[in-house]
């Protein structure tokens, strides 16, 4: 299931930090009207082995918009869009009902009118897709130094372990939630990615390299729409990962 929100500065224009995402994580955590539920996403989540997946994700957000080099700012002019998907029922249906409810929610210190919540619950049929991200994709290794310290490795879409780290991954997130591997293997491919597609975000105090593109998966199509809800690739329940469909001539 996904929600597309779309919501408007209580003033017109709204104005946030460059690095956002941990305001809309925030918000999306406050909106968790069953206290047990929001205790074991945010606390504890999916396991499998030492690995923990929420199972969500969430887009940028989508407008017209201004940026404020020096201050580090993004203004959006007038309504904006922000994106949603889960495999959790309990989290859509939650999130949903708090934002048609309140009649504005706080946003990094902004008043952010809800003007209009949308549902979709797609099935993906292919076994072949091309997809843009709507949040950029990272992946990583995390490994221990000689000294003893933990140091954290970001891959680019043409380094030769990018595919097998996806890959493993998609296997560890669908045996959180499945308590099965999956039957069938995933392939990504890039397609049309530049340097320009490269993204450094900070994240709480922590620096993160991630991709936008376009890129072309291959899976069983039950697998691409578990994808589809969840996100590809890592952190993705800090906005990244998430993608769509790409429009194709």
């Amino acid at each position: 299931m996904r929600l597309t929100i779309t919501l408007r500065g209580a003033d017109g224009a709204a104005t946030f930090p460059l690095h956002y995402q941990h305001y809309l994580q925030g918000l999306l955590y406050r909106s968790l009207s069953d206290e047990s539920f929001a205790y074991f996403l945010h606390e504890r989540g999916f396991r499998k082995e030492k690995r923990t997946f929420k199972l969500f994700t969430f887009s940028r957000l989508f407008g017209e918009h201004r940026i404020h080099h020096a201050e580090k700012e993004i203004t959006f002019v007038d309504s904006f869009q922000w994106h949603v998907g889960t495999v959790l029922p309990e989290l859509t249906q939650q999130l949903g009902e708090f934002l048609l409810l309140q009649p504005y929610v706080q946003l990094a210190n902004q008043r952010v009118i809800i003007e209009r919540v949308e549902a979709e619950k797609r099935t993906i049929q292919q076994r072949e897709i091309e997809i843009d991200m709507l949040s950029p994709m990272t992946v990583y290794s995390t490994y221990e130094t000689v000294d003893g310290k933990k140091k954290t490795q970001f891959f680019n879409p043409n380094d030769e372990v990018f595919p097998h780290l996806i890959e493993r991954n998609f296997h560890n997130k669908y045996e959180a939630y499945y308590g099965v591997p999956p039957s069938d293997r995933l392939l990504i491919k890039p397609v049309n990615v530049r340097k320009s597609d490269r993204v450094v975000t900070v994240f709480k105090g922590f620096y993160i390299t991630a991709w936008k593109g376009r890129y072309k998966l291959i899976s069983s199509p039950e697998n691409l729409t578990f994808l589809y809800r969840v996100g590809i690739g890592g952190r993705n329940s800090q906005g990244f990962g998430m993608f769509r469909l790409a429009k194709t001539k």
